[in-house]
């Protein structure tokens, strides 16, 4: 008889089981789906996209970047009005180089810019190199 009981309630409990495997395998999902908010400064791994209107400020060799070797400090530009960034990093809209040096602080390319908000300034002398967007 208890052979019988016992067969009867485990198809429930696999039910159970499978539910609840379910349910943290969904919840697990969401909390890995959930992108990471940047504010103000971080530090990437220079394989990591720059996100939109940030800028990398300095670069250096890291054993924590696996593959790249190299790190990013980088910096949410739209509070700025001007900046100094390596010469490799993504220049927001409607920003320009007014000038550029050769620095150990942007390692892989030794070169930094000096960058300004145009909206900012009643006129700026920027570089030939620098984009034109709007003027």
């Amino acid at each position: 008889m208890a052979v019988k009981a016992l067969r009867s309630r485990i198809p429930h409990l696999v039910t159970a089981v499978l539910l609840l495997l379910g349910l943290m395998t969904a919840a697990a999902a969401q909390a890995q789906a959930t992108p990471q908010r940047l504010t103000g400064s971080a530090t990437i791994c220079s394989n990591s996209p720059v996100p939109a209107g940030w800028v990398v400020t300095s670069s250096y060799s890291t054993s924590s970047c696996p593959g790249t070797g190299y790190a990013y400090t980088i910096v949410d530009a739209s509070t700025l009005t001007n900046a100094t960034v390596c010469s490799f990093s993504p220049l927001p809209t409607g920003w320009a180089v007014t000038s550029s040096y050769s620095t150990s602080s942007c390692a892989g390319t030794g070169y930094a810019y000096t960058i300004v908000k145009l909206t900012t300034q009643s006129n700026a002398t920027v570089c030939s190199f620098s984009r034109r967007v709007g003027w």
